[in-house]
C-alpha cells in the first residue's frame, strides 16, 4: 500500500506541475492577446478623439497646435508601444512552445498599414482638417473594421488552437496516470483478498461472536455477554463490551445529553404531537420566532406558522420528504421565510405519534435575490436607454449631413451625403427597435424591414419615375450583431436599384423578399425594369458595391447576382447563417 501510495504521489505531483505550466501559458497568451486587441481599438478611439477636437476647435496650421490633439497624440503612440510589447511577449511565449501562427504576421502586417496612414494622417490634420477627416471616414475606419479587427478575432482563435493541444497533451497524461493508477489498484485488490483469506482464517470466527453480542446489546438485550476467552485485541475487546453492558445496566441516556444533541442543532426545530401540540423545541427555533422557549411548548404549533398565507403550499408539499420554501411567524407579526421539511415519527409498534420539523432562516438569501432583481432591473433600464440614447444621437447626425447636403451645390457632395444619411437612418432604426422591443438583444426583423424601406423610398422620391417598393418578409428575429449589416446591406441593395436599376421614366417596381429554411437567411432584391448590366455591375467599383461585398463577408454569408429570367433587372441574393 505504501509503494502505491508512493507512485501516485509521484504521478500527481507532475500532474499538477503541468497543469500550473499550462494554466501559467494559456494566461500569458489570452492576456497578451487581449492587450493587442484592447491597444489597437483605444488607438482608433483616440485618434477619433483628435478628429473632433480639430473639427471643434479648427484655426490652427498644424496639429501639433491642437491642445487637446497633443494629448490625444501622445497617447495614440503610448497605445501603438503598448501593442508592438503586447506582440513581442506574445512571440516569445510562441517562440519558445508552438510554431508562430501565419495570422500573427498577417495582423503585423495590416498593423503597419494601418499605423503608416494614421501617421500620415496626424500630418495631415492641421493642414487640411477637412480633407483629413475624409480620409478617416473613407480610409482609416473601414481599413482598422475590414482588416484589423478580423484579424484579431483570428489570432485570438489560433491562441485558443494552441491551448486545446495543450490541453489535449494534458489529457494523454492523466490517461496514462489513470492507467498506472489501474494496475495500482488491480495488485492492491489482489493483495487485499490474500490478507482477507489470512483474516478469516485467523480471526473472523471470534469477530463474528462479537459482532452477534453486539447486535443483541444494540438491541436492548443488556443481559448478553460475549463469550471470548482469548487474550489479545478481540479479548480485550470483548471485555470493553462486556462492561459496557454493565455500565449501561446501571444507567439509561440522560435527558440532559438529548438536550446538548438538540441544543447544538443549528437549525429551528419543532417537535409536535399527534394533536398538533408543539413539546419541544430548541434555542434556534426561539430565537427564530421570538418567544421565549417556555412560552411555546405547549402551544399549537400552527401558532408559530404562517398558514394564512402559506397553508396550501404547507398541506401539498408537507408529506413530500423534501424541503420547501415556508414562513414562519414572528412574535413582532413579521412573516420570516425558512427553508421548511417535515417528517412523521413513529414509534417501536409502528404507531403514528406526531411530527418532526426543522426550518433554516433564508431571509437573508430572499433579499439578496430581490437585490439581484432589482439591479437586473436597472440595468435592462439602462441599457433601453444606451439604445436610446443612440439613436437619437444617430438622429442627430443624420440631420447633421441632411443641413450640409442642403448647403452644398455640388452634386456628386450632394449625392454623398445623402447616402451617409441613408446608412446612419439604418443603424438608427434597428436601435429603436431595439429600445422600443422587450428584448435588448433581438429585433423582430420582419417588422423592422418596412420602416426602413419607407424610410429608402422617401429619401428617393423622383417626380420623373414612379417606382414602387414591395416586400415579402417571413417574422423572423436578429441578433444586433447581425441587425445592423444586415440593415446596411438592404439598404445599399435597395438604393442601387433605385439609382441604376431604372432606365428614362415610366412605372417600376423593387421587390425584397426575405425567407429562412434550416437557421439560413435568404435575401433577394430584384427590379422589374432593365438598368445595369451584370457584367457593368460586377466590374463596378464603387463605395456602395465595396460595401455591399464587405457586408456580405461581415455576416459570412455569399453575395451573387443573377439576371432576371426576363431580361429585366437584376436579382442580388445574399445568403448567410442565423446567429444562435
Amino acid at each position: 500500500m505504501a509503494v502505491i501510495g508512493i507512485v501516485s504521489d509521484q504521478f500527481t505531483s507532475e500532474i499538477r506541475q503541468e497543469q500550473f505550466r499550462y494554466v501559467n501559458e494559456a494566461s500569458i497568451a489570452v492576456t497578451n492577446t487581449s492587450e493587442m486587441e484592447r491597444s489597437l481599438f483605444q488607438s482608433l478611439i483616440f485618434l477619433n478623439g483628435i478628429r473632433e477636437s480639430i473639427a471643434a476647435e479648427g484655426g490652427y496650421e498644424n496639429v501639433q497646435e491642437f491642445p487637446a490633439a497633443v494629448e490625444l497624440s501622445e497617447r495614440f503612440e503610448k497605445e501603438l508601444e503598448t501593442f508592438e510589447s503586447s506582440v513581442k511577449k506574445l512571440r516569445g511565449y510562441l517562440d519558445e512552445g508552438e510554431e508562430l501562427p501565419e495570422n500573427l504576421n498577417d495582423l503585423l502586417k495590416s498593423y503597419e498599414v494601418y499605423k503608416s496612414i494614421s501617421k500620415e494622417w496626424l500630418s495631415l490634420s492641421g493642414e487640411n482638417p477637412a480633407q483629413a477627416n475624409q480620409m478617416f471616414i473613407n480610409s482609416i475606419e473601414p481599413y482598422f473594421r475590414n482588416n484589423i479587427i478580423p484579424e484579431v478575432a483570428e489570432l485570438r482563435k489560433s491562441v485558443l488552437t494552441i491551448q486545446e493541444q495543450q490541453n489535449a497533451r494534458l489529457d494523454r497524461s492523466l490517461e496514462r496516470a489513470a492507467t498506472i493508477n489501474y494496475i495500482a489498484t488491480f495488485l492492491s485488490v489482489l493483495f487485499s483478498v490474500v490478507l482477507a483469506i489470512y483474516i478469516y482464517r485467523s480471526i473472523a470466527n471470534p469477530i463474528s461472536k462479537v459482532s452477534t453480542s453486539a447486535k443483541k446489546l444494540g438491541e436492548g438485550n443488556l443481559e448478553e455477554r460475549i463469550r471470548v476467552s482469548s487474550k489479545d485485541e478481540i479479548g480485550e475487546l470483548a471485555d470493553a463490551f462486556n462492561n459496557m453492558a454493565v455500565g449501561l445496566q446501571k444507567s439509561t441516556v440522560s435527558k440532559a445529553y438529548l438536550d446538548n444533541i438538540l441544543e447544538s442543532i443549528h437549525e429551528a426545530l419543532f417537535v409536535v404531537d399527534k394533536d398538533g401540540i408543539l413539546v419541544r423545541t430548541n434555542t434556534a427555533a426561539a430565537e427564530l420566532v421570538g418567544y421565549p422557549m417556555e412560552e411555546m411548548l405547549g402551544e399549537p404549533v400552527e401558532r408559530f406558522y404562517d398558514l394564512k398565507e402559506m397553508g396550501e403550499i404547507y398541506e401539498r408539499l408537507r408529506e413530500s420528504n423534501s424541503s420547501f420554501e415556508f414562513s414562519l411567524v414572528h412574535k413582532n407579526g413579521n412573516s420570516l421565510s425558512v427553508l421548511f421539511s417535515e417528517a412523521k415519527l413513529y414509534d417501536n409498534q409502528g404507531n403514528y405519534v406526531g411530527t418532526v420539523s426543522v426550518a433554516s432562516d433564508i431571509s437573508d438569501r430572499k433579499k439578496a435575490e430581490q437585490e439581484i432583481r432589482n439591479s437586473l432591473r436597472e440595468k435592462e433600464v439602462m441599457l433601453a436607454e444606451i439604445h436610446h440614447r443612440v439613436k437619437n444621437n444617430l438622429a442627430v447626425i443624420s440631420g447633421l449631413l441632411q443641413l450640409q447636403s442642403f448647403s452644398t451645390e455640388n452634386p456628386e457632395v450632394e449625392k454623398a451625403l445623402t447616402d451617409s444619411q441613408m446608412r446612419i437612418q439604418s443603424i438608427a432604426l434597428v436601435h429603436e427597435m431595439l429600445y422600443e422591443s422587450e428584448s435588448l438583444a433581438y429585433i423582430e426583423y420582419d417588422k423592422y424591414i418596412n420602416d426602413l424601406l419607407q424610410a429608402i423610398r422617401s429619401m428617393h422620391l423622383d417626380g420623373n419615375k414612379n417606382i414602387s417598393v414591395t416586400s415579402d418578409v417571413v417574422p423572423l428575429e436578429l441578433s444586433v450583431n447581425q441587425a445592423i449589416p444586415c440593415s446596411l446591406l438592404v439598404n445599399e441593395l435597395v438604393v442601387n436599384a433605385y439609382k441604376h436599376g431604372f432606365k428614362g421614366n415610366g412605372d417600376g417596381n423593387i421587390h425584397v423578399q426575405i425567407s429562412e429554411q434550416n437557421d439560413q437567411i435568404n435575401i433577394q432584391v430584384s427590379n422589374n425594369r432593365q438598368g445595369i448590366e451584370m457584367e457593368g455591375f460586377e466590374k463596378e467599383n464603387s463605395l456602395a458595391i465595396s460595401l455591399i461585398r464587405t457586408l456580405a463577408k461581415q455576416l459570412h454569408g455569399a453575395f451573387t447576382i443573377e439576371d432576371q429570367p426576363s431580361d429585366k433587372g437584376l436579382i442580388f441574393m445574399v445568403q448567410f447563417a442565423r446567429e444562435n
